[in-house]
């Protein structure tokens, strides 16, 4: 039991990294709904509730990725970076802090997961937002290849992947109860 409060500790602490990161993602969604408001008054689309709350998830869509690019890539020196793992588990490590790092991995990307599914519509199937998850992830990787600005490994892009699966999970359960709260109210 102590372990997996030192385990949670840990993630907490590494947590505040990406938090203070959340004044760049805001800033980067704000850009985002600017441009989206000037192309709807350009192209006279359509104003409402449920433009109003797409507005919103892809704030947070944008949001998120801002975060999560930052996070990737600009935190960190070009070329500091260099090493390729293909070695399945390689990161869980034998100490707490390597097992921290293996599950932020996972955590990461559980809002993925979640958000992708409600802003593209035809990523709500399992497999597909998965799969984007996947796709998205091997990018992050093979950029951080090419740059230098991270390290790439197979356990990435498992452990990102199960993040997305987890996340997308969620989605679906949350969609279910939504579905059926509303069939049982109307």
């Amino acid at each position: 039991m102590n372990d997996l409060i030192t385990v949670i500790k840990y993630i907490i602490q590494d947590m505040t990294e990406p938090a203070g990161y959340l004044p760049f993602g805001v800033a980067a969604g704000v850009v985002f709904l600017l441009f989206r408001k000037v192309l709807k008054k350009k192209y006279a689309l359509p104003h409402g509730k449920a433009e109003l709350r797409q507005d919103f998830l892809f704030f947070l869509v944008v949001l998120y990725a801002a975060v999560l690019l930052k996070l990737a890539f600009l935190s960190r020196a070009p070329g500091s970076r260099t090493d390729v793992s293909l070695r399945l588990f390689e990161t869980w490590g034998s100490t707490l802090k390597e097992h921290s790092f293996f599950l932020e991995n996972i955590l990461m990307f559980i809002p993925f997961g979640i958000l992708i599914p409600y802003a593209f519509p035809a990523l709500r199937r399992l497999r597909r937002c998965t799969a984007a998850g996947f796709l998205c992830s091997l990018c992050l990787e093979l950029v951080q290849l090419a740059t230098g600005r991270g390290f790439c490994q197979l356990d990435d892009l498992v452990t990102n992947t199960l993040g997305t699966l987890i996340g997308a999970l969620i989605f679906l359960a949350i969609s279910r109860v939504h579905v059926h709260g509303r069939t049982a109210s109307g």
